[in-house]
This record gives C-alpha cells, sequence and structure tokens, in this order.
C-alpha cells in the first residue's frame, strides 16, 4: 500500500502486473482467497489512489501497451510545451 500510495504522487502513473486477468481471477490452489474479491480489491484501491493498472496476458503485449503509454504521455508533453494544447484533433484516432 505505501508504494501505490507514492506512486500516486506521480503526475504520470501506471502498474503493470505481469499476471493475466485470467490468472488473478482464477482459484488459488494454496489458499482459501475468492478469486474475485481479490480482483474487485484490487480495482478499488487503484481507483481510490488513482492508479491505472493492465494486466496483459502476454509479456510482449505487456512491453507493447507500456510503449504506447510512455509514447502518449510525452505527445501530450510536447503538445503542451509546444502550445499546441492538451487534445488531439477531432478524427485523430
Amino acid at each position: 500500500m505505501n508504494r501505490l500510495q507514492l506512486m500516486g504522487r506521480y503526475p504520470h502513473r501506471l502498474l503493470v502486473i505481469t499476471a493475466s486477468l485470467s490468472q488473478v481471477k482464477s482459484p488459488y490452489p494454496h489458499g482459501s482467497a475468492r478469486p474475485n474479491r481479490i480482483t474487485q480489491s484490487l480495482i478499488a484501491v487503484f481507483a481510490g489512489l488513482q492508479v491505472p493498472f493492465l494486466c496483459p496476458e502476454t509479456h510482449e503485449l505487456g512491453e507493447e501497451l507500456v510503449a504506447s503509454y510512455l509514447f502518449q504521455v510525452h505527445l501530450y508533453h510536447w503538445l503542451e510545451a509546444n502550445d499546441h494544447g492538451r487534445f488531439l484533433s477531432d478524427n485523430d484516432l
């Protein structure tokens, strides 16, 4: 929790969980934890601390998503720094 709270202080934050959501939501063989309860608790904590997160299905997909996120963060920074405003034009997506 301390690390997540510290992470919440940064303007651009993203937590990448190195397990797919299907793994997080799977039953745990060595405990009585309930996967849905754990998933909902994680989502509640991340929403409360305003820390977005990803659970990519593969390591490669995780790398791609993180690279895209970093590109977007730098793009918005560049747009603002060069007086283009913090927005994309219509039909850019």
